[in-house]
């Protein structure tokens, strides 16, 4: 009896430290990514420059000078000045305060379209790599949407459903969640061949579980690196589809219907134009460069020369 005492508490240390190491491995695993994502200077450039959007988002009611919407006709298409900082346009409002507030719809539709996409997408693509009879089926509808430029069909689809902050959402959604669920379905096919998935299932794991567990989890950083570049796309598109006449409707301060309100006055007031442009180029090209350190972080098929 001593010795089987000895032998169970034998076990029980051994199975202790065989957690407690695997949790310190994996600490250290994430530290290490987390250093080479801060040592990389191409993410750290649109970490920064994401954060400064973010933040004239989060913080618009104090940063905004005055109102986005409040009219002055005393002050119409004025230049900029110590007043308004950046003019005014055809109505005297001011065009800082409508740019910062327009980044808060922005990011808010870029925030939803990437979440709705990231679900549907890792769904579709979850059930298309899992079960065989629908691949085929479920990769044809993908590939049908796929055919339609993507900005294209979401202006088509918007138009449709008229013009709001959701449906712009919903159009955007359908537009680019066959793009995340082919990435899903190829990582799927890739993982769930792997010798780790099989064992988990030859000792009796139902699928599901090995599915949202091990192959769904170890299939995240593709998925993470296409919704960065789903979410700059998604910011773009916004801009598109209310320039337009088909985005989130006037007097909603957003960037796409401040550049079409001052088309009109391009040549009077260039400023109505440029900062909303320069607003649109800063938070796409932020988001591509955290694209692009993600991509040379996560994906081990990518050496970054340092």
């Amino acid at each position: 009896m001593p010795s089987l005492t000895r032998g169970y508490a034998m076990s029980d240390e051994g199975s202790f430290g065989g957690t407690w190491s695997r949790r310190l491995l994996e600490r250290l695993q994430r530290s290490k990514v987390a250093r080479r994502l801060l040592y990389h200077r191409l993410f750290a450039t649109g970490f920064v420059l994401f954060i400064l959007i973010v933040i004239m988002a989060i913080f618009a009611g104090l940063l905004a000078p005055h109102l986005p919407n409040q009219n002055n006709f005393r002050y119409r298409l004025g230049a900029p000045n110590h007043v308004f900082l950046l003019g005014t346009d055809g109505f005297g409002r001011d065009v800082l305060s409508r740019v910062i507030y327009g980044a808060r719809v922005s990011l808010r539709i870029g925030v939803m379209v990437v979440v709705m996409t990231g679900v549907f997408g890792t769904l579709i693509g979850a059930v298309a790599g899992s079960v065989r009879v629908l691949d085929n089926v479920i990769m044809r509808v993908m590939d049908g949407l796929m055919a339609f430029p993507a900005i294209l069909l979401a202006i088509a689809l918007a138009a449709t459903l008229g013009a709001s902050e959701i449906n712009a959402v919903i159009a955007l959604t359908i537009a680019y969640t066959p793009r995340t669920a082919r990435i899903v379905r190829a990582s799927v096919l890739v993982v769930r061949e792997l010798e780790y998935v099989q064992a988990a299932l030859a000792v009796g794991a139902s699928y599901l579980r090995v599915l949202f567990r091990h192959i769904l989890a170890n299939s995240m950083a593709p998925l993470i690196v296409q919704l960065t570049f789903i979410f700059a796309v998604s910011v773009l598109a916004e801009a598109i589809l209310s320039f337009i006449g088909v985005g989130p409707p006037p007097p909603t301060p957003t960037w796409g219907n401040i550049i079409a309100d001052g088309r009109n006055y391009i040549r009077e007031a260039p400023w109505i134009c440029l900062i909303p442009g320069i607003a649109i180029s800063v938070t796409v090209l932020g988001l591509n460069l955290l694209g692009d350190g993600l991509r040379d972080v996560l994906d081990p098929r990518v050496k970054v020369e340092r």
